[in-house]
């Protein structure tokens, strides 16, 4: 009788297998080993700019980057992400400037280039070198790294160590700046109220479980009832010898401190923070520095600031790149021309009080600041409608789709999402009115488990990178009767609409909404989406517009998914 054959049980193959699988994973080694040899050790030149036709004497944008990763995360940028903004503000002409340009613009009164960027990266974490350096070299920009002294004791491989930061700064690509001596937390209160000792920042395992605390230098220490535990004395001593502790640090790894000082709690000094605190703070930083970044929030520096009170923009990660061009715009109060991406699909919409870029299978649109933004689809004059797609952004705005949406704006039937919450109304002759009271979001993976109706979609589905608070939403008009479906659970169907709103385009929406968010500006993503028409018998369709993936590109998409996974694990194992 014939054994069956048990491929389990074929070790010859199955090592075949592993061998393929550790050469591949080698060969992702090798391409990282490189990049970091070119990083630290093959470091081309920076060509320094002609100054000699430098005429700005108005002032300058600063941008402080939080670190860089290969795929970003919720605090992390990409490496794509930051190039993009790169390369936007070099296609707009900034020219990005040193610490001694600064100095000598306030102290000799020296001119600037004509759109002046001093650039910089926090934190000195080492994968932000590995993955910006050679964007530095591509545009020929220079860059100011900051970094806690205390880091450069720890061997923490995480952050740059004296070595590493001493051949950057050889390139001319690099300037050293400083973050201050540790990243410690004081005075803590968790979301539950609980008070919480001194921790360092690798005890703070998970920041968003904070609901309140301050930094090493920027308070008194204080008990759980906010009453200072130290006196006046003992605060400036505590204070003070931190400052001697950072200067000692960084002469002794880098022969020097550096020149600039971004302090940890921006805005804090000389505002919120005690005085007598804020006091000490001012002595020892003009002492240290030569100049300081105070204040954050705004990007423009005018020839009026004060060196030790300068301001920068911390892009946040969740941040397009039209946001930081609108963000820029707004502060300097300039023109800006902003990305558009594909010129195809740009064509087929109209944007009011916002821009739009069309990046792949994307619609990114922003709003201008504390502005209602709409993007509207010029041939979308159809009775009856049809929408699906997956929307997402921050919780700080709206995202929205309107139906029927008249010229003027004064009549439509709106679809929005604030907040993990859905909103449905309609607005006729200038006069808004709620549809259905409003409901929260279900779960997109609660309602894959239970749905068993969404498996048609789901199996159409590549491993995309999620939007932030990412809907799957499918919206249908047809005569006076709406209904939605929300990641494939049933919201509202056969709800009835105002038959006075008969005609109208399709168009999406943006807006920042009050509350107690710093950003004016709201970034609203609309991807894989689909906008057909439904004929009088609403058998058939007709697609208006799709920015879906076609079969060919989710194939190509998946293989560099792939590719970015392996890089990854070796990344993380090796």
């Amino acid at each position: 009788m014939k054994r069956k054959y048990n491929e389990v049980l074929d070790y010859e193959k199955k090592n075949q297998r592993k061998k393929r699988r550790s050469i591949f994973q080698l060969a992702i080694l090798a391409v990282i080993v490189f990049l970091v040899f070119q990083t630290f050790v093959e470091m081309n030149r920076y060509d320094a700019p002609d100054q000699t036709e430098w005429s700005n004497k108005k002032g300058f944008i600063a941008l402080s980057y939080p670190g860089v990763s290969r795929d970003g995360s919720d605090s992390l940028f990409a490496k794509k992400q930051l190039q993009k903004q790169l390369q936007a503000l070099t296609d707009q002409g900034y020219e990005t400037i040193s610490q001694q340009d600064i100095l000598d613009y306030y102290n000799k009164k020296k001119p600037l280039p004509e759109k002046a960027l001093f650039l910089s990266f926090e934190d000195g974490r080492t994968d932000t070198s590995v993955f910006v350096h050679p964007l530095l070299k591509k545009y020929n920009y220079k860059a100011t790294l900051l970094s806690f002294a205390n880091k450069l004791e720890t061997n923490d491989k995480r952050f740059l160590q004296p070595e590493h930061l001493s051949q950057m700064k050889k390139s001319g690509f690099w300037e050293l700046g400083s973050n201050g001596n540790r990243l410690t937390y004081i005075n803590i209160f968790n979301k539950e109220g609980t008070f919480l000792p001194i921790r360092d920042d690798d005890e703070v395992l998970n920041k968003s479980e904070i609901d309140s605390y301050n930094h090493f230098s920027m308070d008194f220490i204080r008990d759980q009832y906010s009453i200072p535990i130290e006196n006046r004395t003992e605060m400036e001593k505590r204070i003070t010898e931190d400052y001697e502790q950072m200067r000692k640090v960084y002469e002794k790894q880098l022969g020097a401190t550096p020149d600039v000082y971004m302090i940890m709690h921006a805005n804090a000094l000389y505002n919120t923070a005690n005085r007598l605190v804020s006091d000490i703070n001012d002595k020892e930083i003009r002492k240290t520095f030569a100049m300081h970044f105070n204040l954050e929030g705004n990007t423009y520096n005018t020839n009026g600031n004060d060196l030790y009170n300068l301001t920068r923009v911390q892009p946040a990660a969740s941040w397009s790149t039209n946001h930081l061009l609108m963000k820029i715009q707004n502060d300097k109060k300039g023109k800006v021309e902003f990305v558009r991406g594909n010129e195809k699909q740009a064509k087929q919409w109209k944007a009011a009080e916002g821009v739009a870029e069309f990046d792949g299978n994307t619609i990114i649109l922003t709003s201008k600041a504390k502005k209602q933004s709409h993007l509207v689809l010029n041939e979308s004059g159809n009775k009856d409608i049809q929408f699906t797609g997956k929307v997402g952004g921050t919780e700080e705005g709206q995202q929205a789709v309107f139906l029927r949406r008249s010229n003027d704006g004064d009549a439509y039937i709106k679809v929005a999402f604030e907040n993990d919450q859905l909103i449905i109304e309609e607005k006729v002759k200038g006069q808004l009115k709620e549809l259905l009271e409003t409901k929260a979001i279900p779960d997109a993976h609660i309602a894959e488990q239970n749905d068993s109706q969404s498996s048609g979609r789901k199996e159409k589905k590549t491993d995309e990178e999620k939007l932030a608070n990412e809907k799957y939403v499918e919206i249908t008009l047809k005569d006076n009767k709406l209904a939605i479906q929300l990641n494939d659970k049933e919201i509202v169907n056969n709800l009835a609409v105002n038959q006075d709103i008969q005609s109208g385009k399709l168009a999406l929406g943006s807006s920042w909404v009050t509350g107690d968010f710093n950003d004016p500006i709201h970034d609203a993503y609309f991807s894989d989406i689909a906008i057909t028409s439904l004929d009088k018998n609403h058998a058939n369709q007709t697609a208006l517009f799709t920015n879906e993936r076609g079969n060919y590109q989710k194939i190509i998409y998946t293989c560099i998914s792939s590719i970015k996974s392996a890089m990854n694990w070796v990344v993380d194992n090796f």
